[in-house]
């Protein structure tokens, strides 16, 4: 069992011989496995309006990984439990590909990802590439099950708030489910009508903002659990623009044409986007400035001493 960790060392560690043909054989395993994937992920991408932004999140990953070089060039030291999830990793991945799972696919290969660097460089450097490599996770397609499970939910919670802010607005709206109807004469047919389909349940909006609030998160200088925050406020964000979107082309059917509310439907989603993008930067500045406010320390109080030059300030400490 020592001669293997010993073994398992020299090959993760860059400045030996064995350490640059594990570091060749860690990249060939990497580029055989992920080059077929990147195919069918480009036709996923093409094809499925949630992952329209797919193909930019590996250039991010690897700009961010460039930023923190410095950090991954200076691992001296390996982590022998690198090797260990490295082997559990191409386990579970022959595992899904035998079973044709295609989201554990891509989770294993991430996860692979992850443990080699690793295997390679140690905590310190895992800890710096971290927030790149999860980054690849927003890239992979949901599976459509789960897809269904959330997208239902969201298409009922969106059509009831909309129904009822459109009511609210003067909008005579009748909802039977998902679907939405403008009666202004309940003895006559209805001058509009919706349906709120799962393309408009705020699935591909959710996707998207969840995505750039991770990017987001990633840059603001504060600890894990206030950037958590930022990108789990995503959700209700999401079911609130989307609620006024829905309200919007109500308005639009019922006091204009069914043409424009048509118009509105279709070109409605980038501006709303730019919208969260813009909430989202200044919850970010919000955070910064609350949580970097200079404080009273524990136990003490910081007292203001005139001077006849500048302030000084002095802090004062508990009597004995």
């Amino acid at each position: 069992m020592k001669e293997m960790t010993t073994l398992l060392r020299r090959l993760s560690t860059l400045s030996s011989p064995l350490g640059w043909i594990g570091g060749i054989v860690c990249a060939l395993l990497v580029g055989l496995l992920w080059i077929p994937e990147f195919k069918m992920l480009w036709i996923t991408w093409k094809g499925d309006e949630t992952l329209s932004h797919g193909p930019l999140i590996p250039v991010i990953a690897v700009v961010l990984l460039w930023m923190r070089r410095d950090e991954i060039r200076r691992a001296t030291t390996s982590a022998v439990p690198g090797g260990v999830c490295l082997a559990l990793s191409v386990i579970l991945y022959i595992g899904s590909v035998w079973a044709d799972v295609a989201f554990i696919r891509l989770l294993c290969l991430i996860f692979m990802l992850a443990s080699i660097f690793l295997f390679l460089g140690g905590w310190k450097t895992l800890k710096a590439a971290a927030g790149a490599i999860c980054l690849l996770i927003f890239m992979i397609p949901l599976p459509m099950t789960f897809q269904e499970h959330l997208a239902f939910p969201l298409q009922l919670t969106s059509s009831s708030y909309a129904g009822l802010l459109g009511g609210l607005l003067g909008v005579p709206v009748v909802r039977d489910g998902v679907l939405m109807m403008v009666v202004p004469n309940p003895a006559a047919k209805p001058i509009y009508s919706m349906m709120v389909a799962q393309k408009c349940s705020g699935l591909t909006s959710l996707t998207v903002l969840l995505t750039l609030a991770y990017v987001i998160a990633y840059f603001t200088p504060l600890k894990l659990g206030w950037r958590a925050l930022m990108v789990m406020v995503v959700f209700p964000l999401t079911l609130l623009t989307n609620t006024l979107r829905l309200t919007i082309i109500l308005l639009a059917g019922n006091y204009h044409s069914p043409a424009l509310a048509g118009w509105i439907h279709d070109h409605e989603t980038p501006v709303l986007i730019s919208l969260c993008s813009m909430a989202l930067m200044g919850m970010r500045h919000a955070l910064i400035t609350w949580t970097q406010r200079e404080p009273a320390q524990e136990g003490g109080a910081l007292v203001t001493l005139p001077s006849t030059n500048t302030e000084q300030s002095a802090l004062i400490g508990p009597a004995g």
